[in-house]
């Protein structure tokens, strides 16, 4: 009986003591799957030769460019225009005719795989994100018109004439977002009409028109990741940011000289302004809508990209042939991508 205890009690021990050594190892961490790398890119564009610029956005460095057969002009092209994963689509103007072309470039060839025309159109276009159904919806700022493109066949679907934009107002930038309601809407605001629109994406039907102050000129805007729209109004140099259903003003706030642009760190945290009158970025907390820092990068900083890691801001300086590289952790530029040619538009991508 005592051998019995005694065999139960060096057995015992024997367990506790390779559950300590097994205790004080360090835990084996799972494998973790490998993560794809991503390419990121910026793609430049100009109305001199060369009219595409690509840049390798972890290196900075130019990596092609190309020209674009029977180009007069680019449109208005931001980082907000419609990428269907392989195309980017984007807007041409031809003055001498008062036509208009949308197209679908090929961000890997550089080619232009479609050319769409969008009729008579004296001013701009203005193209924004598209349906979750791929219809685009280009807004014709001088023709008060907007056309919808389906994406997959390439081809016009409708033309919505006479589009609301009070007196001397346009149909200026265009954008879709999803209100908390589930319903798609496409919106814009009329520059000197001065009123922002809501209409039902898929029917065309107005769903809202809300006036702005007299002179504000509500210019571009873009849909921030929680749904509301942000507005740059360039005739009192504010920022104005609405409720997506009913269009009510959430806050007016300054901005630096002539807001024109708007986009977002990736997790919808700061807001990123443009300006055609002031070489500056204004950096602005969303949740607050306070202004952070305001950073001078360059002349006429018009259009505005995010790496997205959320450590880069990329910025024109339209009139000096460059990008700047702004550090998100400091606000400061870091550095500065050299062009051939003034850039007027930017789209960044991840393949």
């Amino acid at each position: 009986m005592k051998s019995m205890r005694l065999l139960i009690v060096v057995l015992a021990l024997g367990a506790l003591s390779i559950f300590g050594a097994c205790a004080n190892e360090e835990p084996i961490a799972a494998e973790q799957p490998e993560q794809p790398e991503q390419n990121v890119n910026l793609l430049a564009l100009s109305n001199d030769s060369p009219h595409i610029t690509v840049i390798d956005a972890e290196t900075n460095l130019v990596t092609n460019t190309t020209d674009i057969t029977d180009i007069t002009k680019w449109t208005w092209n931001d980082d907000n225009n419609y990428f269907d994963g392989k195309n980017v689509w984007l807007g041409l103007k031809y003055p001498e005719n008062d036509d208009a072309v949308v197209i679908a470039l090929n961000v890997n060839t550089l080619e232009v795989v479609s050319r769409i025309s969008v009729g008579k159109e004296s001013k701009n276009i203005y193209i924004g994100k598209s349906t979750k159904d791929g219809i685009l919806h280009v807004g014709k700022q001088a023709s008060a018109e907007v056309v919808t493109i389906d994406t997959k066949t390439m081809q016009v679907v409708d033309t919505w004439v006479d589009m609301p934009v009070n007196e001397g107002g346009v149909v200026c930038d265009a954008d879709i977002g999803v209100g908390p309601d589930g319903v798609e809407r496409f919106y814009y605001p009329t520059l000197g009409g001065d009123s922002v629109v809501s209409v039902d994406a898929k029917t065309g039907e107005i769903l809202q028109i809300v006036s702005t102050p007299e002179g504000s000129k509500p210019v571009m805007h873009t849909n921030a990741p929680d749904g509301k729209m942000w507005v740059q109004e360039i005739g009192s140099h504010t920022n104005a940011v609405f409720d997506p259903v009913t269009l009510d003003l959430v806050k007016r706030f300054p901005a630096a000289q002539k807001p024109v642009v708007a986009t977002f760190s990736p997790d919808g945290s700061f807001a990123y302004i443009g300006h055609s009158g002031d070489p500056v970025v204004q950096v602005v907390d969303t949740q607050t809508l306070t202004e952070v820092k305001q950073i001078t990068v360059g002349n006429t900083p018009t259009k505005i990209a995010v790496h997205p890691n959320g450590e880069e801001i990329y910025a024109i300086a339209s009139k000096e042939g460059s990008i700047a590289v702004i550090d998100t952790g400091n606000w400061t530029v870091t550095g500065r991508i050299t062009l051939d040619s003034n850039p007027g538009g930017l789209f960044l991508w991840t393949d």
